[in-house]
Parts: C-alpha cells; sequence; structure tokens
C-alpha cells in the first residue's frame, strides 16, 4: 500500500506530480494539465478535494484555475505570465 498524502505533504505531492511553483502568482502550475492552483486553495482544502480537482477534466488550450477568491490581481497576473487567448476557467 503506498503512502498517503497526509504523510507527504501537499505541496511535495503537487511537485512529485509534475506541477511547478510558480511565485509570480503564489501558485502551482502544471502546463500539461492546464491547471493551476493558489497556495490558499492549496492550504484550505483538503486532500480529496484537491484530488478530484486535479481529476477534473483536462482542456488543452484552456486553464482552469483553482483560486478561494478570484480578485483583479490574481486574474491579472494569471493573465499576464499564462495568456487571455485562450481563456481562464475559475
Amino acid at each position: 500500500m503506498g503512502k498517503k498524502l497526509e504523510d507527504i505533504g501537499k505541496e511535495t505531492w503537487f511537485e512529485k506530480h509534475g506541477y511547478r511553483w510558480d511565485d509570480r502568482i503564489d501558485a502551482f502550475v502544471n502546463k500539461d494539465h492546464w491547471k493551476i492552483f493558489s497556495k490558499y486553495y492549496i492550504d484550505d482544502h483538503s486532500f480529496d478535494t484537491l484530488l478530484a480537482n486535479i481529476e477534473d477534466e483536462i482542456t488543452p488550450n484552456r486553464w482552469k484555475v483553482y483560486f478561494n477568491t478570484e480578485s483583479p490581481a490574481d486574474v491579472h497576473n494569471v493573465h499576464a505570465h499564462y495568456g487571455v487567448a485562450y481563456g481562464i476557467d475559475v
């Protein structure tokens, strides 16, 4: 039986599964899966919720962004670093 997520830690788990930390937007980003998880979203949600989010369908060319709240600054930062041409789902 493998390790439970609680034994590994959320951030370590994200890193081991292809997510890279982007300190410009305080989030983990997976360019292959088109998903962005903010630090605060990760901190505030259970592993079960995060795993369900990770299992959400991948939509190439359209970012799925997981934030607790979407501030204008959050949207601006994501657009500035990951583009607006493809759209963003929050």
